[in-house]
């Protein structure tokens, strides 16, 4: 079992389309080259990732005393993301946590393992509400990619039907996103 996993790891690895990741880059060199924000959400391992995200933009691939990029984690504040969840419709609360700080030019990450196919309602709103605002939407999904994917304006989807696998590869995906933004800012920093 352990070889299979590991093999079949290999294979969803190989399988990744590399023009959404190199897009995904770009649109994040962007947001940091404008001073944008990043907003980050999940649900569960998801909401794990998301934080991740968020942690890594604000501190690994910075250059040495450089700027770092103004990067939240919509699922940080535990009493602030309950509150939303208990006094206003449960789909709403990551929309709800953006209204009057998204702004056009910032970026909204959502990682979801079925991309809101039936699940997931609340990345589902937030991806349509940073359209409706002008920011731009990433998305890291997997299974059939749900709505996140066909509603994003660049997906990375791990063609995988199992939740393990994709977990596992949206974490491969996030540090070599990491591991892109670090030499590009690197490489600015040195012109």
């Amino acid at each position: 079992m352990i070889t299979d996993f590991l093999q079949e790891t290999v294979r969803l690895i190989q399988k990744l389309d590399q023009a959404a990741i190199a897009r995904a880059r770009d649109i994040l060199l962007d947001c940091y080259r404008r001073q944008g924000r990043v907003f980050t959400a999940g649900n569960g391992g998801s909401a794990s990732t998301a934080q991740h995200f968020a942690c890594d933009l604000g501190k690994f691939v910075i250059p040495t005393g450089a700027r770092p990029f103004d990067a939240r984690s919509l699922t940080d504040n535990v009493s602030l993301y309950t509150a939303w969840a208990n006094d206003a419709a449960r789909e709403d609360v990551f929309v709800n946590q953006m209204r009057g700080l998204l702004k056009a030019g910032d970026v909204l990450i959502l990682i979801s393992v079925h991309g809101g196919k039936g699940f997931s309602g609340d990345l589902v709103r937030a991806v349509r509400y940073a359209k409706e605002t002008g920011a731009k939407t990433i998305s890291l999904v997997g299974f059939d990619g749900g709505m996140l994917h066909q509603e994003s304006d660049c997906s990375i989807l791990v063609p995988a039907d199992s939740t393990p696998q994709t977990e596992a590869i949206h974490l491969v995906i996030e540090h070599l996103l990491m591991d892109e933004l670090k030499r590009e800012l690197a490489r600015g920093e040195t012109r």
